[in-house]
């Protein structure tokens, strides 16, 4: 496990640092409200993609492992999804195209270019995703690691260039914000292993059937954890809006855990599947605790962070016109925590084609956010509230749901499909 870790983590180490810097470097020359409309965007994009992908990869890693767990290669699903992929990409773009007006106005201050940078983002984390279950599938994890590596240089490559060429407009973070992915993607598609081998037959209904699920939960989840910015910005007032920029600024930091929690859950979906498929109940329930405990951690060094030196932390990142408290902090690591441990809890629930188990969660815990976020409260208060709430939920529900799988006789659901 640490051998397929460690270059996922390094990669994504680098996207991280990379991402917070870029955000860093343009809040310093932009400014909280200026900022505001780049970092929806920024949101948006990390939000978006693994909603609408996420389960693309999953699902094309957990067929790739087991076929060529079997000698076989998954060619044929493989082309149904990029195809999936496709048909998504070009829904996404006639409704942004249709839509660019009131979308651009309600959510980028009125920055129709920013809208552009949102279909470029989201064909870029198309190709990134499916791309990115090949390897995993494959166990091609350095490959995965260089990839999320390119993209993060890319992201604060392109910020510190536009800074250095004194560009103040948001819109031009934007694209070299959206195009990353794109450049990433074209730097290392060029070997994808036993997903390119011919293999057996694969229908719709067996990629249909769990992707449909999976949608659905990646759906919902990424609103319980995304929710927060967007709501903030629809929220603040037109006096609110330096307010919503540094609320968003410090939302994006006390999320570093789960950054690094994503190191984990690359490797984390295929192994499970394994050891459901082998039959291992307790190496399965042994891996399931190591890795809830090492995200617990996690998520509580985090919110420990934030509570000896958030406010400090945010101004030495972002400047001193950021200025936040730590009230407004400890919600948002609580919840940062508490996804993490959801999030993985899922997963699990995943590996073992638990897909309504999973999706019931991440629902309840986006009907959870919906409620608290009408509590009449301070605005920043009002958001971290209602992100905490819902983590919350979700994580409950998914942990019941849990302990429930591992009650029953076999790990592995009965609808699981044999040649998937």
């Amino acid at each position: 496990m640490l051998r397929q870790l460690g270059p996922v983590a390094v990669g994504l180490g680098v996207l991280g640092l990379a991402s917070f810097a870029f955000l860093s470097v343009a809040g310093r020359t932009l400014g909280p409200a200026e900022l505001a409309p780049l970092a929806t965007l920024w949101v948006l994009i990390n939000a978006l993609g693994p909603a609408l992908f996420q389960p693309l990869e999953q699902e094309v890693g957990r067929a790739v492992a087991h076929r060529a767990a079997r000698g076989e290669g998954a060619r044929p699903l493989f082309l149904r999804a990029c195809l999936v992929g496709g048909g998504v990409i070009a829904l996404a773009g006639v409704l942004l195209l249709l839509g660019r007006h009131p979308v651009a106005d309600g959510l980028f201050a009125g920055q129709q270019v920013m809208v552009l940078a949102l279909f470029v983002g989201l064909v870029g984390l198309s190709a990134e995703h499916l791309s990115r279950g090949a390897f995993a599938g494959s166990g091609a994890f350095p490959r995965y690691g260089a990839q999320l590596g390119i993209d993060g240089v890319l992201r604060i490559g392109s910020a510190a260039a536009l800074t250095a060429a004194g560009v103040a407009t948001a819109g031009w973070y934007g694209l070299g914000l959206a195009l990353a992915p794109v450049v990433a993607v074209l730097c290392t598609i060029g070997r994808l292993g036993p997903a390119l081998t011919p293999g057996p037959h694969a229908t719709w209904s067996d990629l249909g059937h769990a992707v449909g699920w999976l949608t659905v939960g990646a759906l919902a989840s990424q609103f319980v954890v995304n929710a927060a910015p967007v709501a903030v910005n629809l929220l603040a007032a037109a006096d609110e809006q330096a307010r919503a920029g540094t609320f968003i600024s410090v939302l994006v930091l006390a999320r570093v855990p789960i950054f690094v929690f994503a190191a984990i859950q690359a490797s984390f979906l295929p192994g499970m599947a394994a050891l459901a498929a082998a039959g291992d109940r307790a190496g399965f329930r042994r891996r399931l605790v190591l890795v809830t405990g090492v995200v617990s951690a996690l998520g509580v060094a985090g919110l420990l962070l934030m509570l000896a030196a958030g406010p400090e932390l945010v101004q030495l990142v972002y400047g001193p016109r950021f200025v936040t408290s730590r009230n407004d902090l400890w919600p948002l690591a609580a919840a940062s925590g508490l996804f993490m441990v959801a999030a993985t809890i899922g997963q699990a629930l995943i590996s073992v084609r638990s897909y309504r188990a999973s999706v019931l969660g991440w629902v309840a815990g986006a009907v959870a956010f919906l409620l608290v976020v009408l509590v009449p409260l301070r605005l920043e208060l009002r958001v971290g509230y209602a992100f905490l709430a819902g983590t919350a939920v979700a994580a409950v529900v998914l942990a019941l749901a849990m302990r429930r799988q591992l009650q029953r006789p076999h790990l592995t659901a009965p609808t699981a499909r044999a040649g998937t």
